[in-house]
């Protein structure tokens, strides 16, 4: 080691640090300590550098001493990415947990708070919590999603990273989502990625809280809906707002529509014998207009105009013999045509 090595760095410098010296070693084909001296490192910075690329799956020793064998490039970023990826989401579940024990050891210990119950610190404390739910519950996780600013920033979390928002097979998994949402694609993107994996969704106008239920022991209600910056949300891991908060997404459950992905549909009809007498367009309108969704959303959706959809879905009346929007949906869940 080299007594003169600078100090070392940290952060963002220490990352380009290392990544300059495999920018080297990729250079080289074939690096050793004689050719990243030749660039001006110190024995100190090659050994930190060299053992922190092999850790990272970039290199790895050499047959001969002070030589290294570089990993192809494409193989080790994908590899390292995916790693890194793991951790990032492993991070967010885990920052509501650190936030809990963060205030618990600055709070004051004369301001009487209530045991199993949590104040949440703002939006990001209510993304990591939900995702900690998601990762943690073993039987049930019910969400109850109303536009939140919390629930929107989480739903374009993700959908692009679905894996934030999975949970392990078996669980009873509800998905309530208010229609207000779906003109969002990421929205869209989420409930689909849900259908597939087994969930229940539902939709429905007017959803009034976003709520989360995971098993029997925790609930966490987010108010950032009426306060943007979440303050004021709370967790609670007591018997009695577990239950109550389960009793309002139950009933908010029963009054909203059922979505079923386009398999499930298939497969309805094809049991049932029964198919609606409608084109793709107008099947696809109907299950939007089921869901509760207006006419503004089903155009955004569907890509046509707001004229368009009030003549299809007049049409699509007619054929159900329905006399006003609701009565056409419910219409035509009974029916199995959605």
């Amino acid at each position: 080691m080299d007594a003169s090595a600078p100090a070392r760095l940290h952060g963002s410098a220490y990352e380009e640090f290392v990544i300059g010296v495999f920018r080297r070693a990729v250079r080289f084909g074939i690096p050793t300590r004689k050719l990243f001296r030749g660039e001006g490192l110190t024995d100190a910075e090659i050994d930190d550098a060299t053992a922190e690329l092999e850790a990272r799956g970039f290199l790895r020793a050499g047959d001969d001493p002070d030589t290294w064998v570089v990993i192809p490039p494409r193989e080790a970023v994908a590899r390292h990415a995916e790693v890194t990826e793991h951790r990032l989401r492993l991070a967010r579940a885990t920052a509501g947990e650190l936030e809990r024990a963060w205030r618990r050891s600055t709070l004051d210990a004369t301001t009487g708070r209530l045991p199993g119950m949590d104040l949440l610190g703002g939006v990001d404390d209510i993304i990591g919590r939900i995702s900690a739910m998601h990762i943690a519950t073993t039987d049930r996780l019910w969400w109850a999603v109303d536009g939140s600013v919390a629930s929107r920033t989480l739903l374009a979390r993700a959908a692009e990273d679905p894996s934030l928002l999975s949970v392990r097979h078996g669980v009873d998994r509800r998905l309530i989502l208010d229609t207000s949402l779906l003109e969002l694609p990421s929205a869209v993107a989420v409930m689909e990625a849900a259908l597939r994996e087994g969930a229940a969704v539902r939709t429905g106008n007017g959803v009034p809280v976003s709520a989360v239920v995971c098993d029997s022991d925790a609930t966490l209600i987010d108010i950032s809906r009426f306060e943007p910056d979440g303050v004021g949300s709370f967790e609670a891991r007591l018997a009695a707002p577990v239950a109550a908060v389960a009793n309002l997404i139950e009933r908010t459950w029963t009054l909203a529509a059922p979505m079923r992905s386009m398999q499930e549909a298939a497969e309805r009809k094809e049991v049932g014998g029964s198919s609606a007498p409608l084109d793709e367009r107008d099947q696809a309108i109907l299950a939007l207009l089921a869901s509760g969704a207006s006419d503004q959303v089903i155009a955004r959706r569907r890509g046509i105009s707001v004229r368009t959809v009030e003549r299809r879905v007049r049409y699509i009346m007619e054929h159900l013999g329905a006399a006003t929007r609701f009565h056409a949906g419910a219409q035509a869940v009974r029916r199995g045509w959605v």
